[in-house]
């Protein structure tokens, strides 16, 4: 397969956030391309941990079987002298690997594994991937962009993309070629990345450990590894600008100061890769240029620690799929497109600020004093975030994010989750939702629902309906409260599964109404 002269949306990087883009672009419809300067995802041990929320995306691509790997077993970290040494400090990491706020748990597979899977799947729904394609120029124009492709071979060709998504990491050329500056406190920490092949087992002695801070005289050092225990990353301190602290990692010093590290023999311990690596903190100060965007780490650098990182890329790549789709295939404004920074900026220096705030409080890195800030639990953070629904100037929900137990379907929240019951199987409200607008209803609303749904199709507005009580059965009589509403109310959601409107009671609404807020929150072009 020959990479093509033109596409409708054009990926760039092939990591896990441009391959889920691809995957929910191609699962609706959307003519999609990717290009990857790798010729195979990177086997580096990267992310290890995904919440239910990341989880819950891949649910609707049917892939939830596939990635569930259950993390209970890795829940403490800990300061040691070595790994199968003197414990100086350990504490238990909060955890959300099962929580009634979802259908799904967390999963502690490896990000080279999951990439695997989506990409698999993104290929399967139709997505064109050219790995071993190098991005060489990329310019936009008003009715997309003009990209310049060479592959492996060197031959090289012009590709037009009627829009454009950098999903090329934190060092992302199209960023640069779009001129879109960064925020934010910058580079931290420069380490050197060095990935060991090793079995962990008995130096580890049975301790649920998901890493570590190695503190011994002149080394200062972060460990981490898979969960099946027998690939380690080592990240030692270093001077980037000392040209002779960095020669010192050679193969033969990384495999001893692995082994004074771990505290194990040289000889059961191979170093496989050695990479200068930054840990940094900052988002970008822009998501776009006219049909081109950015997401995952090409618009935000998150301190390890939480695991932010992924899973806020795959939400971004989530967010603006289902937009694009919405415009090219649904007929909604290119306005509609605005409101992927409106939405996903504030989720986005949320991530970045929490992310940091765990750095401040569980290492000794020295941090500005507005770092040092309350932390938010990761359920609160994962699935409890706010959009700015309805887009006014200055119209960020404060707090940006709630903890769910005091959520209950407030408009621009994720839709909570209660167990239904259809035609006798058993599926989570979230199951309605991905494929256009869902409205759901309670039994009294049952012949509104139905006129609004007709109103719907007469203007040619992708909507399916629910009564909650009739077509579907609710078992544990929960959709009312969990979803803040009378028998006579309704809730409008949308394909991400995020609240755009609900009304209490529809006695004080018209169908009519419906329209309104359709054309307010962009979702339908006006007349």
């Amino acid at each position: 397969m020959s990479i093509p002269s033109s596409c409708t949306v054009l990926i760039v990087g092939g990591g896990i956030v441009g391959l889920t883009a691809a995957a929910f672009l191609a699962k609706h419809g959307v003519d999609a391309v990717l290009v990857e300067r790798r010729s195979s995802p990177s086997k580096r041990l990267r992310a290890k941990f995904f919440y239910p929320r990341t989880i819950e995306l891949y649910r609707s691509l049917g892939i939830e079987p596939e990635i569930a790997t259950p993390s209970g077993m890795l829940t403490d970290a800990a300061i040691v002298h070595s790994l199968a040494g003197e414990e100086i400090r350990r504490w238990t990491l909060p955890a959300i690997e099962g929580t009634a706020a979802s259908p799904c748990v967390a999963s502690s597979i490896k990000q080279q594994d999951l990439e695997c899977i989506v990409r698999d799947t993104a290929q399967r729904l139709g997505a064109r991937l050219f790995f071993d394609h190098a991005l060489t120029a990329l310019d936009p124009y008003p009715d997309g962009a003009i990209a310049t492709v060479r592959s492996g071979d060197g031959t090289e060709t012009t590709l037009h993309a009627d829009y454009a998504i950098g999903c090329d990491g934190n060092k992302s050329m199209v960023r640069d070629r779009l001129g879109i500056r960064t925020e934010g406190l910058g580079d931290l920490v420069h380490s050197m990345s060095i990935t060991l092949r090793c079995d962990i087992r008995d130096a580890l002695c049975g301790r649920p450990l998901s890493f570590a801070w190695v503190r011994q005289a002149g080394i200062n050092a972060f460990l981490s590894w898979s969960t099946d225990l027998t690939s380690v990353v080592l990240s030692v301190e270093y001077n980037p600008m000392d040209a002779d602290d960095a020669a010192r990692f050679t193969p033969e010093n990384c495999r001893s100061l692995a082994a004074s590290c771990l505290g194990m023999p040289p000889d059961r311990i191979e170093v496989v890769d050695i990479h200068p690596w930054c840990l940094s903190s900052w988002y970008a100060d822009s998501f776009r240029k006219g049909r081109v965007f950015l997401a995952g780490d090409a618009i935000h650098s998150t301190p390890p620690l939480g695991g932010f990182g992924a899973n806020t890329g795959i939400h971004d790549a989530h967010n603006l799929a289902l937009k694009l789709v919405s415009v090219i295939r649904h007929g909604a404004p290119d306005s509609l497109l605005d409101l992927y920074e409106v939405e996903r900026g504030p989720v986005v220096r949320l991530a970045v600020a929490q992310a940091t705030a765990r750095l401040a409080q569980r290492s000794d890195v020295r941090l500005p004093l507005e770092a040092l800030q309350p932390v938010l639990d990761e359920e609160t953070i994962s699935m409890g975030y706010r959009y700015p629904i309805l887009p006014h100037a200055g119209n960020v929900p404060n707090p940006i994010a709630v903890p769910l137990r005091n959520l209950h379907a407030e408009p621009g929240t994720r839709a909570p989750h209660i167990w239904l019951h259809r035609d006798g199987v058993r599926l989570s409200s979230l199951d309605l939702f991905g494929d256009g607008l869902v409205l759901l209803a309670g039994t009294d609303a049952a012949d509104w629902c139905r006129e609004a749904e007709a109103l719907c199709q007469q203007h040619e507005i992708p909507m399916s309906s629910h009564v909650v009580g009739c077509d579907v059965k609710d078992p544990d009589a929960l959709f009312l409260a969990a979803y803040g509403i009378s028998a006579s109310g309704v809730v409008l959601v949308r394909s991400d599964g995020f609240v755009l409107w609900k009304a209490v009671r529809t006695t004080t609404f018209s169908e009519e109404d419906l329209l309104t807020v359709l054309v307010n929150t962009r979702e339908v072009r006006s007349e």
